[in-house]
């Protein structure tokens, strides 16, 4: 397996860029090929296996280098960048449908006062 570092990724794309420690080439790779269980971040190191595609060299079966495997994992995971989006644009929805609502029943309101 080659070895490299993520030099940019992103998460709303679902893909990034890996420089090949050896050549310093960039290769492709897709979130789908990710092997950690933790989030997908620039400046992580990995090994993969490189590929040659009809665009490219592609990077398949990326995972991270956990250079802190014996360590325990801490109780509480700490939210991604991709989770704590997704949870801010839910609560924006949530928001939005809430501020309508209030707006429909002033308008109620209003129109009860002085029909």
């Amino acid at each position: 397996m080659a070895k490299g570092i993520i030099k940019r990724y992103a998460f709303r794309k679902g893909f990034g860029f890996i420089v090949d420690d050896k050549s310093g080439d960039e290769l492709f790779f897709h979130k789908s090929e990710w092997q950690g269980d933790g989030p997908i971040r620039q400046g992580i190191e990995v090994k993969f296996v490189a590929r040659e595609s009809e665009k490219g060299f592609q990077a398949e079966s990326v995972s991270p280098l956990n250079k802190t495997a014996n360590k325990k994992k801490p109780v509480e995971k700490k939210l991604s960048i991709e989770e704590r989006v997704s949870s801010l644009e839910s609560a924006v929805s949530v928001w939005k449908a809430v501020s309508i609502l209030s707006f429909v029943g002033f308008v109620i309101v209003a129109v009860n006062i002085f029909i």
